[in-house]
């Protein structure tokens, strides 16, 4: 391909995603890989204009970050952060169920990730297993923050119920969307496989996942709970904000650290913490 764009090295498209044209490049002045997407007018697409202004500001240990927003050649265009490693969906498929601990880790990133997007006044609306990648090193990084959308796209449905009705969504969204990626994470499975038929409440079809201390009795009652609550079909049931939850995992996360041990040569168990720091 060998064509260059204000300092980006186009190295291979990628095809059309949610906004536009979209190239694996080089940025020549770091010598660094890149996702670049060129943008459609400012004239005919202001909304997807004014969302890619805050994706190139956006920084954080959990998410994709942004790198750039140029103009070159009378077009506008998007520069992110290249990340290298599988995803969720690549890890369950390769190896089956996480261990808990790991699962809400990388439960605990995203939603962290997400709570920096929330302030930010950006909704996802398309987390799944294939919108969270472990990057090299195993740091969690979200992603799909707009136009890389089309590169998340799951074989599985992982939209929260007012999706499904095409109703307004917020954060709460996000959350039980996430709450269905860490049910898929502990289980290997759909939160919807084997579920009881639905329900129509009040004028609403009303979907209730498959118990998951059905689908496995590996995990604490705890950890079954904290995943019902953030998949409660009704938004004002689950957390309502990004934070709240990154606070719930953070405190569950503690729980689950504190395993009780045998000291050698003590002859008496001791609880083990390790504590984690919030990014």
């Amino acid at each position: 391909m060998n064509r260059r764009l204000a300092g980006y090295e186009l190295l291979q498209s990628l095809g059309r995603n949610a906004w536009g044209e979209s190239y694996k490049a080089r940025q020549v002045s770091l010598d660094r890989l890149v996702h670049l997407t060129i943008l459609p007018p400012l004239d005919q697409a202001r909304a997807v204009h004014a969302t890619a202004r805050i994706c190139a500001a956006l920084t954080h240990p959990h998410l994709v970050s942004g790198i750039d927003l140029g103009d070159a050649e009378g077009a506008r265009f998007l520069v992110t952060e290249w990340v290298e490693g599988p995803t969720v969906g690549d890890v369950v498929r390769r190896g089956g169920v996480v261990a808990e601990e790991r699962a809400f880790e990388i439960a605990f990133a995203a939603a962290q990730g997400l709570d920096q997007a929330a302030r930010e006044g950006l909704v996802h609306g398309g987390i799944n297993p294939e919108a969270i990648v472990i990057a090299l090193g195993g740091n969690p990084k979200l992603r799909g923050f707009g136009a890389d959308r089309a590169t998340v796209q799951c074989d599985q449905d992982f939209r929260s119920p007012e999706q499904k009705r095409s109703g307004p969504v917020d954060v709460r969204s996000d959350i039980w969307s996430l709450g269905a990626v860490l049910y898929f994470l502990l289980t290997a499975r759909h939160p919807f496989t084997d579920a009881p038929p639905a329900e129509v409440v009040d004028g609403v079809v009303v979907e209730t996942p498959f118990p998951i201390r059905q689908a496995t009795r590996r995990i604490q009652p705890e950890s079954a709970a904290l995943v019902e609550r953030m998949m409660r079909h009704e938004p004002e049931l689950r957390f309502p904000s990004a934070r709240e939850l990154v606070e719930a995992i953070e405190a569950h996360l503690t729980l689950l650290d504190e395993r009780v041990t045998l000291r050698p040569g003590a002859g008496r168990a001791r609880a083990v913490r390790r504590h984690r720091r919030r990014r």
